[in-house]
């Protein structure tokens, strides 16, 4: 392989990590802002007239729970990004020696 086709190569390979690795983590992101929204959303209207030692209905921890679950293929699909963008940055770094 010539020199000018691995450089290439290997600019390829970084702009992919790049973009794969800032996709993920932007998509990690939106689901710790989207968590944290359903824990406040939760705190603010669940206690809110309630004694402290009152106990917790069971409506209310099924709805946080299914805002917390949320969608698992965004999570999987961010460390999926992640570990593309750690591969392509690994091989990239090959090329470039």
């Amino acid at each position: 392989m010539s020199e000018t086709a691995q450089v290439a190569l290997a600019v390829v390979c970084f702009s992919v990590a790049l973009v794969a690795q800032a996709t993920g983590l932007a998509m990690l992101v939106a689901d710790a802002r989207r968590t944290g929204s359903a824990l406040r959303r939760w705190r603010d209207s669940g206690m809110a007239g309630r004694e402290r030692e009152a106990p917790v209905r069971l409506a209310e921890l099924t709805s946080l729970l299914d805002s917390l679950m949320g969608n698992r293929f965004d999570r999987a699909a961010a460390a999926v990004l992640l570990l593309v963008g750690v591969v392509t940055s690994a091989v990239g770094g090959l090329l470039a020696l």
